[in-house]
């Protein structure tokens, strides 16, 4: 389309809404409908006004508010049983020394752990070594236990 200058451009006409004429109250009273009630399920967050926005948003204070109270009970408990197994009476001397109990029992698992992946590695060794024994024909055998036994004759096991 080409523009010259100075000539508007095309806008449709906006016809104003239709206004629904005022039925007056009938006899008849289940046929009336209120106004006010919407008629489906209002998506949150759209169209509320701030009343609404504000009960939401003290709901979720108040549910904040109830989990909050739950982990301080919670708090309150782990306290309270730190005081009863190391029998002291301040809170957070009793809370250290339970984290240092805590901490050695981590330590010693870890050096479980570790043990055992020394035996899991000496025990791969041990298994390489038999499959390689199991590839060796009777000669190789033969000439691997000489060698064996002239090593441990020649040492001394002072």
């Amino acid at each position: 389309m080409i523009e010259i200058p100075g000539q508007k451009p095309f806008t449709p006409p906006i016809a104003p809404k239709e206004a629904k004429p005022v039925e007056k109250e009938s006899t008849d009273k289940s046929a009336q409908k209120p106004a006010s009630q919407p008629k489906g399920p209002i998506p949150q967050g759209i169209g509320r006004g701030p009343e609404l926005d504000a009960q939401a948003i003290a709901t979720r204070l108040a549910v904040l508010a109830t989990e909050a109270k739950e982990k301080e009970l919670k708090f309150e408990d782990i306290i309270d049983r730190a005081i009863a197994e190391t029998g002291m009476t301040n809170a957070q001397g009793a809370m250290e020394e339970v984290n240092r109990r805590i901490q050695q029992e981590i330590e010693e698992e870890i050096d479980k752990i570790k043990e055992n992946k020394d035996l899991m590695e000496e025990a791969e060794s041990w298994q390489e070594f038999a499959e390689t024994l199991s590839r060796m024909n009777k000669e190789q055998v033969e000439s691997f236990m000489g060698l064996l036994q002239e090593t441990i004759k020649g040492r001394s096991f002072e």
